[in-house]
């Protein structure tokens, strides 16, 4: 009898608990809108699955050499075409612009607006703006990597890592020359480890000119809670090559992304990714789902 063996994919998403207001709120840094500019692409080949990965969460291609394969030898078997990271939400507002976000009230009205999100980065049908020129997606931020590597940052590359340190709470920056680690400073429990951020700032689908309904999800506050400015990319990061003085858009969505492998013979055939997903904008979001979309 012939034996087949079958890739194990696991994927480990880790929702961040800063959903709504009564949970944990977000600690983390203070990134800037992600850029196309800091896009990289990299291998985990530290068992006998090897893959291909960008760091805007798409994992692998269709083209025959930027794929899944297993067992990682020449005569290796393409696994599969391309997978993403979906990210669903839906939010409510009132007065063509103003978010409400008490379930309570959203349950009891009738008049509201409803804006639906899908966030996510592929090779292909993407919405664009109107030029055709930019995706509305999740694009990969600088900071967690060194700016001079090819490759996103990985535990056996000290060359990859920034070289001023790691982005830590706000605009702190932590163990330069140190492995930030999923376990610890420095820690590398896994064979090979690779960590990287992505955002949807860029994603101006509910705030151009022409939208009917508008969602600003990071907004400045003054302390009588009168809004003074809209958050605008290129405010935190002023050389951004795309985009530069719009509102910073989408949901407000921060990605932690990290791919793990072990070559332990128990784990050998597989490859872990997980997603600690974090919302940085100003309100509460009232629904979302989370998924993964694979073309094959």
């Amino acid at each position: 009898m012939r034996k087949t063996k079958f890739l194990i994919l696991i994927i480990s998403i880790l929702i961040s608990s800063n959903v709504y207001s009564q949970s944990r709120p977000y600690e983390g840094p203070d990134d800037p809108a992600g850029d196309i500019a800091a896009e990289r692409t990299g291998w985990m080949n530290g068992n006998r699955v090897l893959m291909f990965y960008r760091n805007t969460t798409e994992i692998a291609d269709h083209v025959s050499w930027f794929v899944n394969k297993w067992p990682n030898t020449l005569e290796g078997t393409k696994m599969h075409d391309g997978i993403c990271l979906l990210l669903g939400a839906r939010v409510f507002v009132e007065n063509d612009s103003i978010p409400v976000t008490d379930p309570a009230e959203i349950a009891s009205r009738t008049d509201l607006d409803t804006l639906y999100y899908c966030q996510s980065s592929y090779r292909e049908h993407m919405d664009k703006n109107n030029a055709g020129t930019v995706e509305w997606g999740l694009y990969p931020v600088f900071g967690y990597f060194n700016e001079q590597s090819e490759t996103p940052a990985m535990s056996n590359l000290p060359e990859s890592w920034p070289p001023l340190g790691w982005p830590a709470a706000g605009n702190e920056l932590i163990w330069p020359k140190e492995w930030n680690g999923r376990f610890g400073r420095g820690v590398t429990k896994a064979d090979l480890e690779c960590f990287f951020v992505v955002n949807d700032a860029q994603d101006q689908e509910y705030l151009g000119p022409n939208a009917p309904l508008k969602y600003f999800p990071r907004r400045i506050y003054g302390s009588d809670g009168t809004i003074i400015s809209d958050l605008r990319i290129g405010d935190k990061k002023s050389d951004v090559t795309i985009q530069r003085g719009m509102p910073s858009g989408g949901i407000g969505i921060r990605v932690q992304v990290r791919g793990f492998q072990w070559s332990n013979p128990a784990v050998q055939d597989a490859i872990f990714w997980e997603y600690g997903i974090a919302n940085v904008s100003e309100y509460d979001i009232p629904g979302m789902y989370f998924g993964m979309y694979t073309d094959n």
